[in-house]
């Protein structure tokens, strides 16, 4: 039973002697490049993400579209061939839509249960990230990519990420702006391969 000091310190505060806290899920969303709300954290391609806006503006996971209504060309190749149109900035994989280079590229690869991870090299690299000269495979947590091309622009990006959640604390605006080529509106700052090109005078 609760005592009548901690019910006072609770009513003090607001809180409902009800209330009761977030279940954290940082093991599933480790998995599902999810986000934890019990500690307000996400994960996108094995990196964890502390800015909310920078998580969700990462939209990493596939959308149902009408592909009818897509008419630029190089996006119409894209959802015939599950590629990616570099001009609209979105990919096709299986009939969704992928607004990011991330989201697509990892989309593109193959989820692997850990236990079914033999090799050392590909098991440790299944931890954070890393490619395997052996099997021609690289992992970005349980994710492999057997395109050395793609991974290592997956790579790129995942190091941009990490530049842009440092920043976060910051400006979440800059750190969104770092990993898409953007503008922040509030620093009016212009941003390429995750670096500050320009300011607005």
């Amino acid at each position: 039973m609760n005592s009548p000091l901690l019910l006072a310190a609770i009513l003090l505060s607001g809180a409902s002697p009800s209330a009761t806290p977030e279940a954290c899920t940082c093991a599933a969303a480790r998995e599902t490049d999810g986000w934890c709300a019990a500690h307000g954290v996400g994960y996108v391609g094995s990196v964890e993400i502390r800015s909310d806006l920078l998580y969700e503006a990462l939209d990493a996971h596939g959308h149902d579209v009408d592909l009818s209504t897509f008419e630029c060309p190089a996006c119409r190749r894209a959802i015939e061939e599950d590629g990616f149109c570099e001009e609209h900035r979105i990919g096709f994989v299986a009939g969704q839509a992928y607004f990011s280079a991330l989201s697509y590229h990892l989309a593109r690869g193959d989820k692997v249960p850990l236990a079914d991870i033999t090799c050392p090299t590909c098991r440790e690299n299944a931890r954070s990230r890393g490619w395997c000269e052996r099997h021609q495979v690289g992992m970005v947590g349980r994710v492999a990519i057997r395109n050395q091309r793609d991974y290592e622009r997956v790579a790129t990006i995942l190091g941009i990420l990490e530049k842009a959640n440092r920043e976060a604390l910051r400006c979440e605006h800059c750190a969104v702006a770092m990993v898409f080529d953007g503008y922040c509106p509030v620093c009016k700052a212009n941003y390429k391969d995750g670096k500050r090109a320009s300011s607005a005078p």
